[in-house]
């Protein structure tokens, strides 16, 4: 009232009974004024200050929000102008409905792209921390999965203002409900893809043994893990069959394995000689680690032979079947060269004459 009473005293005499439609004009440039005054603070100081620091997360959410602050300060101008118009109650009405629903719109599209980007800088972190592709798929599943949500209850809330949205809300939640009792599986997968993400029990590349299939991480998905197999098949397990059951990771804490060779002689070789000669061929073969050191072993006397083993330590576990070729080759030359028998079970059958 006081603002109309001030407009008064200042308008020329043509315009008096006009004040409310000269105060809306005003209060709508007004709003003009401090929408560019805004501008003009993110473009020259905020985006100078977000360019210093490292990260470009400020820089993205400034551009996120700058033309939607524009707008939004033009949409409360507009919005406090029709305050001051005498319109018909139905028309004042629909036009504050229509402005508050703007509101809400550019809001949530603000949030809702915050979010993303919030969750875009997480993926890049957890990236660097892992060698799978499981983030690269989670992470933009699970912004999907927000925004609708933020553009959900934006919709809510727009709808409220019209109708009355508490059966559309009884009616999301039942179909809610039975969509995630349909996809209990795929929900399941999901949430299993999720836990192998932040508790890594391996990665890209480890051999792994699960349920029944030993071979090579390929890809670490949001519902599957690639397994490729020791014959070159690809296998998807399901991750909630991974977190649901025992999992050996052959490449931790490091990728060294140990290798048990069971070695056979005949009964009358010289064992120290034979200790020699396979320990000599283990610390030449390549791959072979020094520490821990080859041992051999005296570990049983067999049927037909005196049964060794040998205990190496290799540097790449998928190197074992190259090491195991290269040292049982070596073994049996050697043998061969210096006279040392490795035995093969044989059966003597005694056959007895019937009676005549």
């Amino acid at each position: 009232m006081g603002l109309e009473l001030g407009i008064t005293g200042v308008l020329p005499g043509s315009l008096k009974g006009y004040e409310n439609i000269v105060i809306s004009l005003l209060v709508l440039l007004t709003s003009v004024v401090i929408a560019k005054i805004a501008t003009i603070i993110v473009d020259r100081y905020l985006k100078n200050y977000a360019k210093k620091t490292k990260s470009n997360v400020d820089d993205m959410i400034i551009e996120v929000i700058h033309k939607p602050l524009y707008y939004v300060i033009i949409l409360i101008g507009i919005q406090i102008a029709i305050s001051y118009i005498f319109l018909p109650e139905k028309y004042a009405g629909f036009f504050g409905k229509l402005i508050s629903t703007s509101l809400i719109a550019v809001v949530a599209w603000v949030v809702a792209n915050i979010v993303d980007i919030l969750l875009k800088e997480f993926s890049i972190k957890i990236a660097i921390r892992t060698k799978t592709t499981a983030d690269e798929q989670a992470i933009p599943f699970l912004s999907r999965i927000v925004k609708i949500g933020i553009y959900l209850i934006a919709l809510t809330i727009i709808l409220s203002q019209f109708i009355d949205v508490t059966p559309i809300v009884a009616s999301l939640g039942l179909a809610g409900f039975a969509v995630s009792f349909a996809a209990q599986n795929t929900i399941a997968n999901i949430i299993s893809g999720f836990l192998i993400i932040t508790d890594r029990p391996f990665g890209k590349g480890d051999r792994i043994e699960v349920d029944r299939y030993i071979g090579e991480v390929v890809d670490i998905g949001l519902r599957t893990t690639k397994l490729r197999t020791l014959d070159n098949t690809i296998v998807l397990v399901p991750n909630s069959k991974i977190t649901s059951v025992e999992v050996i990771n052959y490449a931790l804490p490091d990728l060294r394995i140990k290798l048990d060779l069971s070695i056979g002689v005949a009964y009358g070789s010289d064992i120290d000689n034979v200790k020699k000669i396979v320990l000599e061929i283990a610390k030449n073969t390549n791959l072979v680690l020094s520490d821990p050191a080859p041992g051999v072993y005296l570990r049983k006397f067999g049927e037909s032979s005196l049964d060794f083993s040998l205990v190496v330590w290799i540097s790449d576990f998928k190197e074992k079947a190259n090491v195991e070729d290269m040292i049982n080759s070596a073994i049996y030359k050697r043998f061969d060269e210096k006279g040392i028998k490795i035995p093969f079970p044989t059966r003597t059958v005694y056959m007895k004459a019937p009676p005549s």
